[in-house]
This record gives C-alpha cells, structure tokens and sequence, in this order.
C-alpha cells in the first residue's frame, strides 16, 4: 500500500525493500517510515516531503573541496579549546542560489546522516571524490574558490530589502547566468561599482526623461550631426586612459569622417599600435555625441582585452560583454 502519489517509486529510497511506503509530495522518492531518521507524524501524511526533499544539504549546488580542518571541542575555556583542537575531515560547498561569497565549511559527519536517505547527494559526493582524489592536507596549496569570483565586476540593478538596498551582482570571470543578488552590506568593499551603476543608471533616467519632452535627437537629426564633421585637434578630454598619440588621433578623426559620410572603412594599422583604443576613442566619441549603442564583435581570445581598455580609456561607457559558445544548428 502507497499512502502517497500515484507513479511513485514501489520501493523504499533507504532500504531497497517494498510494503508500507510514504511518497513525498515534491518528488518520486517513497520511505518506509520505520526507515526515517525521525518519526513520522500522523498530522503530516497529507503534506509530507522526504528528508532528501527537506534537508538543508539538498540545497548544495556544488562540492568545491575536501580537507581535514581544525575543529574543536564542546568546552568554554580558552585554555581548553586550545588544547582539544583537532582535524576533521569537511566538505567546502556553494549553495544553490547564493554566489561564492557565502561558500561555508560542512562537515563530513552531517554528510553520513543523510546518506542512506539521500542517495543523490552520497552520488555527488562519490563524484567529487572520483574527479579531485583523496582528502587535502590543511597546507597543500589548491585554489577551490578563484578571487575573481567573489569580485565585483558590475552591477545590473538594484532593488530595495526591507532597510537595506540589495543589488544583482555580476562576477569577474564568470558568466551572466551566475549573477546574483547580494545586499549592500554584504559587497560594501565595492563602493566604486555602486557609485558607477548609479551614474549609468541616473544618466540613463536622464535620457529616457529627454526622450519623453522630446530634447534628444531623433534620427533625422542624428544624420544632420553625422554631416557636421568635428575634426579633434588634441586627444579628447572624455578619454581617461592617457593621451593620444599623434598616429591615434589621426586614426580617431578618420574613423569620424568617415562616419560623418556614411562610408564603411578599415582602420589596417600595422599590429601593436593601438587600433583597438583608436575604436574606442571612435566609439566614446559618438557616445558623446547620444549616438548610441555600439556593437563590438570580437575574437573570443580578445574580449578580456576590449573590457579592460574600455575600463581604463572609456569607463563613463556601459559595456556588456557577452559570450556565445553554441549556436542552434536550427
């Protein structure tokens, strides 16, 4: 008899065996209740989710490492603590919807609870130890958690939690798809991206403002300024980097006319001379201008280039880096 949903598994998760089974509500997984590490309540047959479905291990999104770290004995004294100090063997997880931030240290034994009712995490944890080999010592030296991933790169939002201001977070080094949000507190060593997703955000209120009592130009206006070439006698002020050499800001201005007469052109400069700041200085120089947004396609190689010198000669501008590794067939 199965007191739970139909299309459950006709076998108990924890001994193998058939009979009397619960079905959890969120999954297929069915328990003898004798095989609970906790009794089963009548009062909760009709709402009941197993261990592997309530466990706070469940959540794990990763095992990152494996080492014997100190912990120490139950007792208040300084002294004592001290000397009871020993080494056990604990698992460094990330969490399912957390970043690398709030990484933490479990140990070993909580894992040994939960695995004759948890077979998906005793597989993840076979796993693990089949890819990275036996325990770590304290003092080998393994980066599990790269600095760059708890690092802000950029932030993409905000939005208020209770007292606090939380914001979506993207992480150097890794992809959009791993952004999260993180309160204030919690990234307060990065005030310069705050500071700087404020500006772009009040710049871009700013325009959509414009735009709405009709003060930023339309198309037709657009083409009007492409027509009215400005040549730039010295390096641009808007240009933080350093100054333009000579050679560059020739490169600058005839990308600009070039533009200002609707002419496809190739800057084909010899190798090392700085074509890439040169589009920069070409691309900041329209920003200026409200002629925006650009599109920069790259080598894969490259990109890691184009984002930091963007980052050094242009930072007033919003720059996504995106990276595709499959197109569809389709």
């Amino acid at each position: 008899m199965n007191f739970g949903y139909q299309d459950k598994k006709d076998s108990c998760q924890a001994c193998g065996k058939s009979g009397n089974l619960r079905s959890c509500k969120t999954c297929t997984y069915s328990f003898h209740t004798e095989c609970l590490l906790s009794p089963l309540k009548s009062s909760r047959l009709d709402n009941w989710m197993c261990p592997e479905c309530v466990s706070p291990l469940n959540d794990i999104d990763k095992i990152l490492d494996c080492e014997m770290r100190p912990t120490v004995a139950g007792e208040s004294d300084a002294e004592n603590l001290r000397s009871k100090q020993s080494l056990t063997k604990q698992y460094l997880v990330k969490w399912k919807g957390l970043s690398y931030m709030h990484c933490g240290w479990v140990p070993e034994e909580e894992f040994l609870k939960v695995f004759r009712i948890n077979q998906h995490l005793k597989t993840k944890v076979n796993n693990f130890h089949r890819k990275m080999g036996p325990v770590r010592k304290p003092d080998e030296d393994f980066v599990a958690i790269r600095p760059e991933w708890t690092t802000v790169h950029r932030i993409l939002s905000c939005r208020d939690h209770g007292a606090e201001k939380e914001y979506l977070v993207k992480w150097k080094e890794l992809p959009y798809d791993e952004c999260h949000w993180e309160l204030e507190s919690d990234i307060s060593l990065f005030q310069a991206e705050i500071e700087r997703f404020n500006i772009f955000r009040s710049r871009s209120r700013k325009i959509s403002y414009c735009k709405q009592k009709g003060s930023v130009s339309d198309d037709a206006e657009l083409i009007k300024q492409q027509k009215e070439f400005q040549q730039y006698e010295h390096s641009p002020e808007f240009l933080s980097g350093g100054t333009l050499h000579l050679y560059q800001l020739e490169g600058l201005n005839f990308l600009r006319f070039s533009w200002s007469k609707q002419t496809h052109v190739i800057l084909a400069d010899e190798m090392g001379l700085g074509k890439t700041i040169q589009s920069i200085a070409f691309l900041a120089s329209l920003l200026q201008e409200n002629a925006s947004p650009h599109l920069v396609v790259a080598p894969l190689s490259t990109l890691r280039n184009w984002e930091r010198e963007f980052e050094r000669w242009a930072p007033q501008m919003n720059v996504v880096c995106y990276v595709c590794w499959n197109f569809p067939s389709s």
